[in-house]
């Protein structure tokens, strides 16, 4: 499933001394299956854009295309969107309300009809989904987990819906870092295992660098940058511009680049780092028997 902005611009508050826009001009595409990186410093509009992909927020001027529905148009169903583009807030754990985990998780599907066995094998896929036991957690109180578990248990109540595109508005927010990177090996595996289309908005350099294919930066409601996350990320100098910066490694790199020429510039993970740094020594010890 594929999204499509054309021109889209948002102002909150039109008309009034309030009024502010949030969003300028922005045409872009997601391709289905892909997984899409969106990063900005703080207020450039990340959380507002992506408000617009489902239609919780509808565009003051532009549109948008979802498997080229227009969702603006009158006759489209929205709940049929929101069924396709499931939206995951930040603080997810903010989206939990029911007194148990399986009754947060079937919350979504019974809405849509799903009863009895076909309801609970909804949830338990789900469940499972998102690496969480089923018998061990479904009747619990989802307050009662921790912050990793809360935030696959509002993961699952998306992932119930069946959706095509999972949009997450920075899932790992004030997670400890092993949470930190549990939530995100599931998010890499949902997009290995079963082909969901995934946007990713971080404020951390080092994530995006790990899981996406593809990055959209946001500078004052504009889309200033798109590029595969390599090349977005051998523009430091525009990026520290806007108020970012490049993965810690990338950065490291860049500055051993300086004192060992052949270095190779563009790392940007620690596994890639390691990788390189041994074949720079192999290369070396080379040239030295030579």
């Amino acid at each position: 499933m594929s999204i499509r902005v054309e021109n889209l611009s948002h102002t909150y508050m039109p008309g009034t001394p309030m009024e502010s826009p949030a969003l300028v001009g922005i045409s872009l595409e997601i391709k289905e299956g892909e997984f899409v990186g969106l990063i900005g410093e703080t207020g450039s509009g990340k959380s507002t854009l992506i408000q617009h992909f489902n239609g919780l927020l509808k565009p003051t001027t532009g549109k948008i295309y979802v498997d080229d529905i227009d969702i603006g148009h009158k006759g489209t169903s929205l709940k049929e969107i929101r069924r396709r583009v499931g939206l995951v807030f930040q603080y997810p754990e903010h989206q939990l309300f029911e007194e148990t985990v399986f009754a947060d998780i079937a919350y979504g599907p019974s809405n849509m009809g799903l009863k009895g066995e076909n309801l609970t094998r909804r949830v338990r896929e789900s469940m499972e989904m998102v690496g969480i036991d089923y018998e061990e957690l479904k009747d619990r109180s989802p307050f009662e987990l921790s912050g990793g578990q809360m935030r696959r248990v509002a993961m699952a109540g998306v992932l119930a819906m069946k959706p095509k595109v999972l949009v997450l508005d920075e899932p790992t927010a004030g997670l400890d870092p092993r949470g930190r990177g549990e939530i995100l090996q599931q998010i890499k595996e949902l997009h290995r295992e079963f082909g969901l289309t995934v946007v990713l908005v971080s404020h951390s350099m080092e994530d995006v660098a790990r899981l996406v294919e593809r990055l959209l930066v946001m500078h004052r409601g504009k889309l200033v940058l798109s590029g595969p996350t390599r090349e977005i990320f051998a523009q430091e100098e525009e990026l520290r511009k806007i108020g970012l910066g490049v993965p810690q490694v990338t950065e490291l790199f860049h500055h051993l680049r300086g004192c060992f020429p052949t270095i190779k510039p563009d790392v940007l993970t620690v596994e890639e780092a390691h990788r390189e740094i041994c074949s720079y020594l192999r290369q070396k010890r080379g040239n030295i028997h030579a």
